[in-house]
């Protein structure tokens, strides 16, 4: 013989009672995702703020850079480094890199080089001492 399934009684409390609980979690689900998205689009936000900041710090210096190219203090500037001129009230004075004074100048009878007061003697004299 054959038994027929027993039927769970469900009364209508228990249906509004699952059918609560399944508006709630779809609503919490919504809820997480709309505050994920909310929070990903802030952070977007703050990267945009900071390359926004960034570009107009560039903008200010280009433009302060522009300010002095556009100015005399440049022209006089250039005209000192690039061009080696000065005013009539200046005294240029050019510095020689060290490799000018490193390699020694030697005496003409060959031997080792020339000390450093020899050295600076025969460039501003023209003269050449004997070595002691």
């Amino acid at each position: 013989m054959s038994r027929k399934p027993a039927h769970l009684p469900i009364s209508l409390r228990q249906v509004a009672l699952i059918a609560g609980i399944a508006a709630v979690a779809l609503f919490l689900f919504g809820y997480t995702s709309r505050l994920i998205a909310s929070s990903e689009l802030r952070a977007e936000e703050a990267l945009w703020q900071q390359e926004v900041a960034l570009a107009e710090q560039r903008l200010q210096e280009s433009q302060d850079r522009l300010a002095y190219v556009q100015s005399n203090q440049y022209v006089i500037d250039q005209a000192h480094s690039q061009l080696g001129w000065a005013f009539p009230s200046e005294v240029a004075v050019w510095v020689l890199g060290e490799e000018a004074f490193s390699a020694g100048v030697a005496p003409e009878g060959g031997g080792e080089p020339a000390s450093n007061w020899q050295q600076w003697q025969q460039r501003l004299f023209g003269v050449q001492t004997e070595s002691r």
